[in-house]
C-alpha cells in the first residue's frame, strides 16, 4: 500500500501538536487551581482564562505549530480543517441536530453522574470564587461568547479540525474515535468526561459525513448557548426557567417510570438525529454528486435527458464520482448502514508506535488529571 510521506507524517505530527496544547492548557488549569487570577473579578478571571485557553492555546497555538510542523500555509491549513462553505439548509440542519444533541447529553451525563454518585463523588460548583455572580443581561451576553461562541470555534478546529482530519489518514472511524475520547479527556473532569465524549462522537461523525467543519461548530454552540440560557432564565425567570427543576423533580419520582421516560426519549432522539444526519447528507454529499453526475454527463456528450448512463458499468464514471464526493460505491462490500454515508477511504495507513508515543503520552496526561479530580477534587 502506498501512502505519500506527507500523510503519514502528519499523523506523528499532529499527535505531537495536541500533546503540547493539553500540556499547555493542564498546566493554565494547575495555575487556576492556585488562584493566579483570584485578585480580580470573576468576570474578569473568566475573560483572560478564556482567551489563554481557546483563543491562544486550542486555536492560535495549533495553527502555528501545524504550519511549522508541515510546512503550510494557514489557508492549508483551514482547507484540510474543511472549512468550506455551508447553505441556509444546512446550517438549519445543524441548529436541529445541536438542540437534539443537548438533550441526549442531559441524558447521559444524568446516568453516568448518577453512577459515579454512588462513589460519594459530588460535582464540584464553582460560583466566581466566592464572589457575588451577576445574572444580568450583560453578563448572560458574556457568558454566551465566552462559553458557546469561543468554545464551538475554537475546540472545533483543535478537534474536528486539526486532531481529526490530521490522521483521518489512519481511517476515518479511527480519527473520529481519538478525537472524541482527547475531546472528553480535556475536559479534565470526570463528570464530563462521558456526556463530552459522546458529544464528540456525534460532532466528529456529522463532520465527516458532510465534510464540513462548519456543522459541528454550530452544533457544539447551540448546546452550550442552552445551557447558558437556562442557567439564567432559572435565575431571572425567563421562558423555560422551571427547566432543571421540573427534571430534578421528575427524577425523584418512581424508578421505573423515570426509566421508561427516558428510554423513549432516547428512542426518540436518536431516530430525530438518524433522520436529520440523512436530510445534512442530502446537503453535503449528494448535492456533490449531482454536480458530479452533470459534469460525467458533459464528458460522455450527453443530455440528462437521454439514456441514463450506468454507473455500476462504467469505471471511468465511477471513479469520476467516488473521486469528486468521496461517495462510498461498493454497497456489496458495506459492513453496516453508517458506511451508506461515510466516505470512501483507500490505503489507511496503519499507524505504529511511534506515531502514537505522543497520543499515547496524551492519554496518560489527562486521564491522570481526570482521575485527580476525581478522587482528591483538584482543579
Amino acid at each position: 500500500m502506498y501512502i505519500p510521506e506527507q500523510k503519514y507524517k502528519s499523523i506523528f505530527k499532529t499527535y505531537l501538536i495536541y500533546f503540547i496544547c493539553m500540556a499547555l492548557f493542564c498546566g493554565v488549569r494547575i495555575l487556576s487551581a492556585r488562584g493566579w487570577l483570584a485578585d480580580l473579578k470573576y468576570w474578569q478571571a473568566d475573560i483572560i482564562a478564556t482567551i489563554i485557553i481557546q483563543i491562544i492555546i486550542m486555536f492560535l497555538l495549533p495553527l502555528i505549530l501545524y504550519c511549522l510542523f508541515l510546512k503550510v500555509k494557514p489557508k492549508s491549513v483551514f482547507k484540510t480543517c474543511n472549512y468550506n462553505k455551508i447553505n441556509i439548509q444546512t446550517i438549519l440542519i445543524s441548529l436541529g441536530l445541536g438542540i437534539l444533541v443537548f438533550f441526549v447529553n442531559i441524558i447521559v451525563s444524568s446516568l453516568f453522574n448518577g453512577i459515579i454518585s454512588f462513589t460519594g463523588y459530588q460535582t464540584p460548583i464553582f460560583l466566581g470564587g466566592g464572589q457575588e455572580v451577576s445574572y444580568d443581561f450583560v453578563y448572560f451576553l458574556l457568558d454566551v461568547v465566552l462559553v458557546a461562541v469561543l468554545p464551538a470555534l475554537c475546540e472545533e478546529f483543535l478537534h474536528r479540525g486539526i486532531l481529526l482530519q490530521g490522521t483521518k489518514h489512519s481511517g476515518f472511524y479511527r480519527a473520529i474515535f481519538i478525537s472524541s475520547i482527547m475531546f472528553g479527556l480535556i475536559h479534565f473532569d470526570i463528570s464530563k468526561v462521558f456526556y463530552a465524549t459522546v458529544l464528540g462522537v456525534i460532532m466528529g461523525f456529522v463532520s465527516v459525513v458532510a465534510k464540513n467543519i462548519w456543522v459541528p461548530t454550530i452544533i457544539h454552540f447551540v448546546n452550550n448557548f442552552i445551557a447558558v440560557y437556562f442557567d439564567y432564565a432559572q435565575e431571572n425567570g425567563w421562558f423555560g426557567s422551571g427547566f432543571y427543576s421540573s427534571i430534578n423533580e421528575f427524577a425523584r419520582s418512581n424508578r421505573l417510570v423515570v426509566f421508561l421516560t427516558i428510554f423513549i426519549i432516547l428512542c426518540v432522539v436518536v431516530a430525530l438525529l438518524t433522520y436529520l444526519i440523512m436530510l445534512l447528507f442530502k446537503q453535503t454529499i449528494l448535492k456533490r454528486v449531482n454536480k458530479a453526475i452533470k459534469k460525467v454527463y458533459e464528458n460522455e456528450n450527453k443530455s440528462l435527458r437521454d439514456e441514463p448512463i450506468i454507473i455500476e458499468k462504467n469505471k471511468m464514471i465511477q471513479t469520476i464520482l467516488e473521486n469528486n464526493t468521496m461517495l462510498n460505491l461498493d454497497y456489496e462490500q458495506m459492513k453496516s448502514p453508517i458506511e451508506a454515508v461515510m466516505p470512501k477511504q483507500k490505503n489507511v495507513y496503519k499507524t505504529t508506535y511511534k506515531d502514537n508515543i505522543f497520543l499515547i503520552a496524551s492519554i496518560i496526561l489527562s486521564s491522570l488529571v481526570t482521575l485527580f479530580t476525581f478522587v482528591w477534587g483538584f482543579f
